[in-house]
Order: C-alpha cells, then structure tokens, then sequence
C-alpha cells in the first residue's frame, strides 16, 4: 500500500459497479486478454459465467501465454468464455472480498480496523460486487505458508482467479467483472496487515506426504468435503489411506470426486485428477521400494 494514500477504504468502488448485461464482441474479448499475456501472465478459459472448466480441461493448470492458442480455444468453445489467470509462479497473490449470502468480506475489514483505499490498488470488482485486489509477494514470504481463509468473507487467493472480461449470472442476469486501478502486474506489495493475516498462527507446511489426518477427521472429510485452503492436501491424504488400504484406484478415484462435489467449494475436475494421480504414484513407488511409511 502507498504511503500517500489519500482517503481510507470505504468500498466505493464496489457500491459503484452496476450490473451490466453481457456484451461481448470478439475482438474486444481477444483485445482484453491479450492485455493479459501481455503484461506476462497465463490465462485459460471457463466454460461461460462459471468458473468450471471446460470438459478435458485442467483449468489453471493448463493456463497458456500463446495468445494463438486461446484464439484457437476460444473458436472452439466461444467468445463468452469466462477467463482465469493463473497465479502460479507470478509472486501475486489476490484478496478475496466477498459479498455473498451472510458473508461481507467489507464488513470484516471494517471490524478488524483495516482501512485501505481499493482506489490505489490493482482490483477487480466481482459480479456480487465484492473485490479482488491483487498484491505482489514481498522478499521473505513464502506463498506456500500463507493461510487460505483470513476472515468471514475474506480469503487469500495463491493458485488461480477468475478475472474480466468474465461474467456470472447474478439476479439472472449476466454481470460482468470489471478492472479499476493499477495493472494486475503493476500491483502493490502486500501491506503488512495482510502479512499478518495470512501468518496468523501459521506453522511452516510440512511436505504433503506427511499432512497427517486421523481416522475420524477423514470420515468428517467423508461427510462435509473438502476444506478451503486444505483441499489439496486432504485429497492427497484420502488417496493415499484408500490406495494402502487396496481399494481400487478407479474406484478410489470415484469415492474422492464424490466427497469433492460435496465441498463447498470443489477442486475443479482436472486439478482433482491431478491431485490423486499425484497420490497414486507416490503409493506405486512406497510399494516398490517396500516402504511402509503410513504418514499420509
């Protein structure tokens, strides 16, 4: 944040923001995401006014900088695909301000006497008119142990984010994101109350092959999904217990999508694949080697 920063945060911008029937001409679609690649970032595409990617799709994990390519994709599957860039390996993170349902992300800032001025910043409005504000990693920070849910309505952002010229139904009607201030590259450094959120209690990750979950926490898991800013390393855990325990992996496979559909918010399809695939292969090689290891 700027030290000259000329009036606090009061959420303006998001009062600001009408909704706005979706209105996409190509070249414009192509215009704005190139903006994207151009400031060097990669983007993929969503199937429309969702964030679920298209079917054969891994999501940001499958984010280019090839502006042919998205061309190439977007004559595949449309011009009002939704657009995601990922933040893997960029040292940005983003604020999640969400206003959704009981959850103000606003109204939490406001009670942990947080005041910043969305003015300054390099944000997003999003369709319920709450706000992604993106910020660079300072020296010194590991954006592996950064917590995941910060406060009601407030969460840290570290892999992928839905950006403009997207759109979701609000209200049935298409609304779409919109850009203010900085460019998303351009962006300030994370001021250090964020820091301090997101290190909250924070312990360094241990390496994922030994996230340890007891029996009762993985029925909890059985029974409620995933959890935010655990879904990764639950995923790795299950797959793991229900392959030393030779459940077939097809079958493993199937247990894990249906807990994931049953979180609140799933892991997309692809990186859910990934995630178990990852799982499996550590599980082949602990039986090749004969380890008996039973840390996962």
């Amino acid at each position: 944040m700027n030290k000259t920063q000329k009036k606090p945060f009061n959420g303006s911008l998001a009062t600001e923001v009408k909704e706005t029937q979706n209105s996409f001409i190509n070249s414009n679609y192509i215009t704005k995401i190139n903006e994207l690649i151009e400031q060097g970032l990669s983007v993929y595409l969503m199937q429309p006014k969702t964030s679920v990617p298209f079917k054969g799709s891994r999501g940001h994990l499958d984010a280019t900088n090839d502006i042919n390519e998205i061309k190439q994709l977007i004559e595949v599957h449309g011009d009002d695909s939704n657009v995601g860039v990922s933040l893997v390996g960029t040292g940005l993170v983003v604020l999640d301000i969400d206003r959704h349902g009981s959850k103000n992300g606003f109204e939490s800032l406001i009670g942990l006497g947080i005041k910043f001025n969305l003015d300054e910043e390099a944000v997003e409005i999003t369709p319920n008119a709450g706000a992604h504000v993106f910020f660079k990693i300072p020296d010194g920070v590991d954006v592996n142990n950064l917590n995941h849910v910060l406060a009601t309505g407030l969460e840290l952002l570290t892999n992928h984010v839905t950006v403009s010229p997207s759109s979701k139904i609000v209200d049935n009607k298409a609304t779409l994101y919109r850009h203010y201030g900085l460019k998303i590259t351009e962006a300030n450094t994370m001021p250090k109350w964020l820091i301090d959120l997101a290190t909250k209690d924070k312990k360094p990750n241990k390496p994922i092959n030994r996230a340890m979950y007891s029996v009762s926490q993985r029925w909890e898991m059985v029974l409620n999904g995933f959890s935010e800013g655990e879904r990764n390393n639950q995923v790795v855990s299950l797959s793991g217990y229900l392959l030393r325990i030779n459940v077939d992996p097809n079958a493993a496979y199937s247990i894990v999508k249906l807990i994931n559909s049953r979180s609140v918010t799933p892991l997309p399809d692809g990186e859910l694949f990934t995630t178990f695939k990852s799982a499996y292969e550590r599980e082949k090689q602990r039986r090749e080697k004969g380890n008996n290891d039973r840390t996962i």
